[in-house]
């Protein structure tokens, strides 16, 4: 592994221990090193901002690429031990971080939301893909990040796909599933857990309309069951400006009904460093989405990651 520090020192990397974790949700790529706090490290001067690339070689291959790219987050340094650990996040953090208002009008894209808001912000645009489905007007208050990321929730719950932002040197906006290879894990696997949970079970959902009076409860539009005789009544109440009839309500509970999740932890004692969350993977020749990913780096690695189907990375990540 090599390290470049400040795009002008490069690094012969051998960390005690060494992660990168990403989930699904966008939380920001994230580099942890341990590290033996040489002179040479002492020399280079490590402090937040600085930014940070990690390269090693491709999975199988002897191609270099570069396998993650942001900025140094925290130090913490032991005179004790002479170790020093290092937090490095993906540069969404700065989206994740950072807070505006803006005025989202009715019909855009999340594509034309995102590059509106990443001009305003001077935030370098890679490659963005085209979600195509209309969104409705909106007033936001929050992180930027919370914004964009709404827009993707909605886009799926309007019947759109399922995307995600990744960071680089640029932002991209990703078609979940969208990766060139599909990697099998059944030759690398150490172990693999299927879960099956009731958690985020809904099978019954309540809508309900503005109140404008002084009466106690709203008017409700509608009450949707589904797999009720099978799991009980597990009911989530609707209030949302946007659902102002039957067949939005209809719309928004088909949304949001869940049996639960079904996910499945795999381990593997080889670590395939360019697989990130987002992408699918295929086990026992089926196609599953990584909704988290731990890469262990050193020597061959090993890897820790969490699959699930489309519609279960649909309800859990995009239906609320």
């Amino acid at each position: 592994m090599e390290l470049i520090l400040r795009n002008k020192y490069k690094i012969t990397l051998t960390a005690e221990s060494g992660t990168l974790k990403e989930s699904i949700d966008g939380i920001a790529y994230t580099l942890n090193l341990s590290l033996i706090n040489t002179k040479e490290f002492e020399s280079m001067g490590v402090s937040k901002g600085q930014s940070i690339e990690l390269y090693d070689y491709a999975f199988n291959t002897k191609n270099k690429v570069k396998i993650f790219s942001g900025i140094v987050w925290d130090v913490n340094k032991s005179r004790k031990t002479k170790k020093m650990s290092i937090t490095c996040k993906e540069r969404t953090v700065y989206i994740e971080e950072s807070e505006d208002e803006f005025l989202c009008l009715n019909g855009q894209t999340a594509t034309q939301r995102a590059t509106l808001l990443c001009k305003e912000w001077n935030i370098p645009i890679g490659t963005f893909a085209n979600t195509k489905v209309g969104l409705s007007k909106d007033r936001r208050k929050e992180s930027i990040y919370g914004m964009m990321w709404k827009d993707l929730k909605e886009t799926a719950q309007k019947g759109g796909g399922l995307f995600k932002f990744r960071m680089e040197t640029k932002l991209n906006l990703i078609k979940l599933g969208s990766n060139s290879i599909v990697y099998r894990l059944d030759s690398i696997l150490d172990d693999v857990q299927p879960k099956s949970s009731l958690s985020g079970a809904v099978t019954q959902v309540k809508a309900l309309g503005k109140n404008d009076k002084d009466d106690t409860k709203s008017p409700i539009i509608g009450i949707f069951k589904k797999n009720t005789e099978a799991y009980g009544a597990i009911q989530k109440i609707v209030q949302d400006d946007k659902v102002q009839n039957y067949a939005n309500a209809q719309n928004k509970a088909n949304s949001l009904f869940s049996g639960g999740e079904n996910s499945i932890d795999v381990s593997c004692v080889q670590d395939i460093n360019t697989l990130r969350a987002g992408d699918v993977a295929s086990l026992y020749g089926t196609r599953y989405y990584v909704t988290d990913i731990t890469h262990t780096l050193g020597g061959k690695g090993s890897m820790d990651l969490t699959l699930m189907d489309w519609e279960g990375v649909k309800k859990k990540f995009y239906g609320k």
